[in-house]
C-alpha cells in the first residue's frame, strides 16, 4: 500500500472519528435530563424511558404534603390584610388568604398575563428539585415553591407557601374553578392528589381525607404541564398530563389572573 493510500485512509478515518463525535455532540445539545431545551411549551419534551408507575422514585408519592406545617411551622410570614378590620380568610396552616394581583409596572404579554407566567416558569427548565426548598431564591424547588416563584418573579404576585394553601387561595379567588382538564385554560394552577395506583379504579370511592392534595402544577395548554416533580425525574420539567397518572390523580385547577 502505496504513502498516497495509507493517508487517505488515515484521514477517512479521522472524518467519520470526528463526525460521530459531533453526532454525540449534537444529542447531548439537544436533550438535558431527558428534555429538550427548546423551551417552546408546544415541543414535546417528556422523553422519558422509565416506568410509568413512580415507584421507585418515593418523592413522588410525597408530594409537598403538609411541608409548610413540617419545615416552616415557626417561621412567620408578613402579610399586609386589605381591611385590618374584616374577619381574614385562612389557608389550611393559619395563614390570612390575601388576594394578590400582577403589579401595575408588569404589561403583559402580547395582552395577556398568562404568557408572562409561562416565559418565567419556562426558565427554570432543570432547575433541581428540593423537598422544603428556601422559598426566597429560586436555586431548587419543590413543587409549590416553584408555582410561587414563578407568579412572583413574572408578576409579583405573593402566594402562599404550599400546595395546599395555594389550592385555598385558589378557591378563594378564581373567578371559575374546574374539576375536568377539558376546561383547563394556559397559566392556571392544577391540583393533584397523593399516588394511590397506575388505575383508574385505584381512586373511586376514597373520601376527600384519602386525596390529600400533594402535587400542583401549572397548565401550559394543549395537554401539557410544566411543574417540579422530584430530585429522579430531573426537577423542573414539561409533560403530558397522563405522566405519573396525573391525569386521574387531578382535583381541580382555576386561574387566578385578571
Amino acid at each position: 500500500m502505496d504513502k498516497k493510500t495509507v493517508l487517505k485512509l488515515g484521514l477517512l478515518c479521522s472524518l467519520i472519528f470526528l463526525s460521530s463525535c459531533a453526532a454525540k455532540d449534537g444529542t447531548r445539545s439537544q436533550s438535558i435530563k431527558g428534555h429538550s431545551t427548546n423551551t417552546d411549551p408546544g415541543a414535546t419534551v417528556n422523553t422519558d424511558s422509565e416506568a410509568e408507575a413512580p415507584d421507585t422514585d418515593p418523592e413522588l408519592y410525597v408530594g409537598d404534603l403538609g411541608i409548610e406545617q413540617l419545615i416552616y411551622r415557626y417561621r412567620v410570614r408578613s402579610f399586609a390584610a386589605a381591611d385590618p378590620n374584616a374577619q381574614p380568610l385562612l389557608d389550611p396552616n393559619g395563614f390570612p388568604l390575601i388576594r394578590r394581583s400582577p403589579l401595575p409596572s408588569i404589561r403583559p404579554i402580547k395582552g395577556s398575563y398568562a404568557e408572562n407566567i409561562v416565559k418565567t416558569a419556562t426558565t427554570y427548565m432543570g432547575t433541581p428539585y428540593l423537598y422544603g426548598s428556601d422559598r426566597t431564591e429560586p436555586s431548587s424547588f419543590d413543587c409549590s415553591d416553584f408555582t410561587r416563584w414563578v407568579f412572583l418573579s413574572a408578576l409579583g404576585m405573593d402566594l402562599p407557601w404550599d400546595s395546599r394553601s395555594q389550592a385555598a387561595y385558589v378557591r378563594a379567588f378564581s373567578k371559575k374553578t374546574y374539576t375536568s382538564l377539558e376546561h383547563a385554560q394556559r397559566g392556571d394552577l392544577l391540583f393533584f392528589s397523593s399516588y394511590r395506583g397506575n388505575k383508574a379504579s385505584d381512586y373511586i370511592g376514597l373520601k376527600p381525607s384519602d386525596r390529600p392534595i400533594s402535587h400542583m402544577a401549572i397548565y401550559l395548554g394543549n395537554g401539557r404541564i410544566i411543574h417540579c416533580a422530584s430530585k429522579k425525574s430531573g426537577g423542573v420539567r414539561i409533560d403530558e398530563m397522563n405522566w405519573r397518572q396525573l391525569n386521574i390523580r387531578f382535583l381541580f385547577g382555576g386561574g387566578i389572573l385578571p
